[in-house]
């Protein structure tokens, strides 16, 4: 697997406590997926979806809004399929 390019955001807990979180557009055998966890925990407490996308515009496209919507490791996988 193959990273291609990251985002980063912060992101707030309802406790107020800021996050920084990492986006990764990953590619492997021509399919694209991403990578999200937050900085500082390591990727193994995070999430990765591969094969979600069979274009890197789309995946670039993917990962804008995931980070743009701050969406959080916890979240990724109930709502990756509403916006892909």
């Amino acid at each position: 697997m193959k990273e291609l390019e990251s985002l980063h955001t912060l992101a707030r807990t309802e406790e107020g406590e800021v996050l920084w979180v990492t986006y990764k557009l990953l590619e492997e055998d021509g399919r694209y997926g991403v990578l999200c966890y937050f900085e500082g925990l390591g990727e193994e407490r995070g999430i990765r979806l591969g094969d979600l996308c069979g274009s890197r515009a789309i995946g670039e496209a993917l990962l804008s809004r995931l980070a743009g919507g701050q969406v959080l490791p916890a979240h990724m996988a109930d709502l990756i399929w509403e916006v892909v």
